[in-house]
């Protein structure tokens, strides 16, 4: 049974049509004690969230203050990120439909606009638009 068919008076009278009135007393004081339990638990965890906000707002003021960038704590970490990590060199190159050049690296599936320009084209080998037919 789910808590929330108490939540029902008419379900909640049902449920206890046989108790005697000391039961439902020793119920009460259970659940007064169970109150207590998960409003302690919920009052934690809130402070806990905002001792933590607190601490992350006042790192990233003195990271301000400072100069820092989010760069400078990765290498201080020894962290590489997707910012200094070198750029793949482009190894295709093909004008779009909409007549501006693009690049590719020719890593992962084939850009769309690549794909609707070979579809164009008529073109069914991607190597014809390498920049070094070597």
């Amino acid at each position: 049974m789910d808590y929330k068919y108490l939540k029902n008076p008419r379900n909640l009278k049902a449920f206890f049509k046989e108790a005697s009135s000391s039961e439902i007393s020793s119920i009460l004081e259970k659940l007064a004690a169970l109150r207590d339990e998960v409003k302690a638990e919920e009052t934690a965890k809130e402070l806990a969230e905002k001792q933590r906000q607190e601490f992350l707002s006042g790192l990233l003021n003195d990271l301000d203050n400072h100069n820092f960038t989010i760069e400078d704590l990765a290498t201080l970490k020894g962290i590489q990120t997707k910012l200094n990590r070198p750029k793949m060199k482009a190894r295709y190159e093909y004008e779009g439909i909409d007549g501006q050049m693009y690049l590719w690296s020719g890593q992962g599936k084939i850009p769309k606009a690549m794909a609707e320009v070979m579809k164009r084209d008529n073109i069914t080998d991607k190597n014809h638009y390498l920049i070094d037919k070597e």
